[in-house]
């Protein structure tokens, strides 16, 4: 009979009781390998460690100028995993977890680490710039009582932006000599990522990257993968995100000899012999045993997981019709969900080449929106939720931890003028102004505007499904300052409307053999 108690040496944490271990470390390398796909296939031997990592790497060549370094940079919110557009898992040629949109699922992820994990663990690893403390306004450079007001260090305290002269050593090239630790003077009005983590032209200068396989398989969260008792083939499966900027790079406007880029010259290679796993296998030599004859002989595991499924919509907003509303079907029918996260991503260029984070956004609407779900056809709201605070607090529920996100990234009011979204610096964005790779901080205003729905129980279990659709019903007002596109009077704003719906599955793992069940 198939045991639900999965071992403590299968599950991801500490142990409960000192057992003998052995670690292996090994290089995998992929058996196929292009630049759209890329396949890994697992040894039949131990237990798969999940936070085995992928090592990735990539060049940036500006055709106009194919030997100067172009600056580009890896979107600030998201890091390396731009890099994935899809990862899925295979075991006997089935699939048994699938992650499409990697870079967009991930940048919701990311948004949940603390900034000491993002500057000690993520940013070193898997680059990106998204450390947000108190930062300063672009300023003269004296330090007059208005220049510490617009630094943010009179009430309200703050403008929150990336890492600034104020917090941390500057070199100061006028003189030669770094500047104080901590001292109030704004002389940098403009920076970059650190050189090392900017994107060469030259493979011998390419900065590695390394991305956990938990975070491009969701089954691999909380389970180690017993490789040794699958008698089927294992494999990862990659396809690489687009090899246009805004997708696995965002450019800067100036390359290293301060020579305008041209941005649609840039492409990007990811380098075949940087491209690998750095795989740990566990060897349990007096427990392994056991688990394999419980395998084998004795209806194996049953082991319940989470996968991700991802829907893809478009939403069209229309100036010139008001307030208008918009409904998506999301079929789930007979799955257990858990959580549903709602992405409404700008691919218009005008607005994607001005941020940071390129095409991994969540804009809002100046003027905000209400929103409601319908699940089994009942409202989860009695009321359409409109509240901005109240969407951020759903949002925070969703996975449990608070969105390590200022609320000027998350929508525009109290950053702007609702109806012009004119900025008056300092007054109306308390976003900096400064440059960062080449683009205005406080272009990012809005452009993190993530839903979120929880409904699992306090014991982790999923709702599970009636045969009718879930119902996503939103209504707002597009102004004439929301990018709208169209010319005049059909003024037009697009969206990417993703849903992105966790939810439970079950493996067994029994004779060898891998069986799933939604």
């Amino acid at each position: 009979m198939a045991s639900n108690q999965l071992p403590d040496i299968l599950k991801v944490g500490p142990l409960q009781r000192p057992v003998n271990q052995v670690v292996s470390t090994d290089i995998l390398q992929p058996t196929t390998f292009s630049q759209n796909y890329a396949k890994f296939v697992f040894d039949k031997k131990g237990i798969l460690d999940s936070n085995s990592q992928l090592h990735v790497s990539q060049i940036v060549v500006n055709s106009d100028r194919p030997t100067t370094d172009t600056k580009c940079y890896y979107p600030t919110a998201t890091g390396a995993l731009a890099l994935i557009r899809r990862a899925y898992l295979t075991i006997g040629g089935r699939e048994i977890s699938d992650l499409r949109e990697v870079g967009q699922y991930n940048t919701w992820k990311r948004h949940h680490y603390s900034n000491a994990y993002k500057e000690g663990v993520a940013i070193p690893h898997q680059s990106g710039n998204d450390v947000f403390v108190g930062s300063a306004g672009l300023i003269s450079g004296t330090n007059t009582a208005t220049d510490k007001r617009a630094r943010g260090f009179a009430p309200p305290y703050g403008v929150i932006g990336r890492e600034s002269s104020e917090y941390g050593s500057n070199y100061n090239t006028s003189t030669n000599t770094f500047n104080t630790w901590g001292q109030q003077v704004a002389s940098f009005t403009a920076s970059n990522d650190k050189a090392k983590r900017l994107i060469p032209w030259e493979p011998s200068r390419a900065p590695a990257q390394l991305i956990a396989l938990a975070q491009l398989c969701p089954v691999l969260v909380g389970l180690q993968l017993p490789l040794f008792a699958i008698n089927q083939e294992v494999a990862l499966h990659i396809e690489w995100a687009p090899n246009t900027w805004g997708h696995r790079f965002m450019y800067n406007r100036l390359d290293a000899d301060s020579i305008a880029v041209n941005k649609d010259n840039c492409k990007s290679t990811i380098l075949e012999d940087e491209c690998f796993i750095v795989m740990d296998t566990l060897f349990y030599p007096g427990l392994m045993g056991e688990i394999e004859d419980q395998i084998m002989s004795r209806g194996g595991y049953s082991i319940p997981y989470d996968d991700v499924i991802t829907q893809t919509n478009f939403l069209q907003y229309d100036e010139t019709s008001g307030i208008t509303s918009h409904d998506f079907q999301i079929p789930l029918a007979g799955k257990r969900i858990k959580r549903i996260i709602v992405q409404k991503a700008s691919e218009l260029t005008g607005v994607v080449q001005t941020l940071t984070c390129g095409y991994y956004n969540s804009v809002a609407l100046r003027t905000g929106i209400d929103y409601n779900f319908r699940i089994d056809s009942k409202n989860v709201y009695s009321l359409p939720l409109k509240n901005v605070a109240l969407q951020r607090q759903e949002a925070d529920e969703t996975e449990g931890i608070p969105m390590v996100l200022s609320s000027s990234l998350y929508s525009f009011f109290n950053q702007a003028d609702q109806s012009t979204g004119v900025m008056t610096l300092p007054n109306d964005s308390n976003i900096t102004n400064r440059l960062c790779n080449s683009h205005i901080q406080n272009n990012e205003t809005g452009k993190q505007n993530w839903l979120g729905l929880k409904i699992e129980n306090m014991y982790g279990q999923g709702h599970l499904m009636g045969i009718q659709p879930v119902i996503y019903t939103e209504t707002g007002k597009l102004t004439g300052e929301d990018d709208g596109t169209g010319a005049s009077p059909n003024k037009l704003s697009d969206r990417t409307v993703r849903f992105f719906c966790l939810y439970q599955k079950i493996m067994n793992i029994n004779n060898g053999l891998v069986e799933v069940l939604d």
